[in-house]
């Protein structure tokens, strides 16, 4: 069986999607779960919102696997949640950026 390519761009439409992928990967090849145990719950998310984005699914799965472990506190996760939403609401797009680029010339 050929594994995807998932260095193509079409593999995951946003960052995240592939760190919340690469997170669940790491985090069974570490012993904290069973495989078993993360498909059973992606199977359910994915028969409860057929229509879902697939990540959205699995980041959904991934989360109730690990606040039943007791490795993500779900008032952690929300008081988190609201300080992004807080942070973007007043991010400016026509307020100047400080954080430094690298800009790589063609010439060596």
């Amino acid at each position: 069986m050929a594994l995807p390519e998932l260095d193509a761009p079409e593999a995951f439409a946003a960052p995240w999607e592939a760190q919340i992928f690469a997170m669940v990967v790491e985090l069974h090849k570490s012993g904290m779960f069973e495989w078993r145990d993360f498909a059973d719950r992606l199977s359910r998310e994915i028969h409860a919102h057929p229509d879902e984005a697939y990540y959205h699914c699995w980041a959904r799965a991934a989360l109730d696997l690990l606040m039943e472990m007791g490795l993500v506190d779900e008032a952690e996760l929300l008081a988190q949640s609201l300080a992004v939403i807080r942070y973007r609401a007043q991010d400016h797009h026509h307020v100047a950026r400080t954080t430094p680029i690298t800009v790589v010339s063609g010439r060596r």
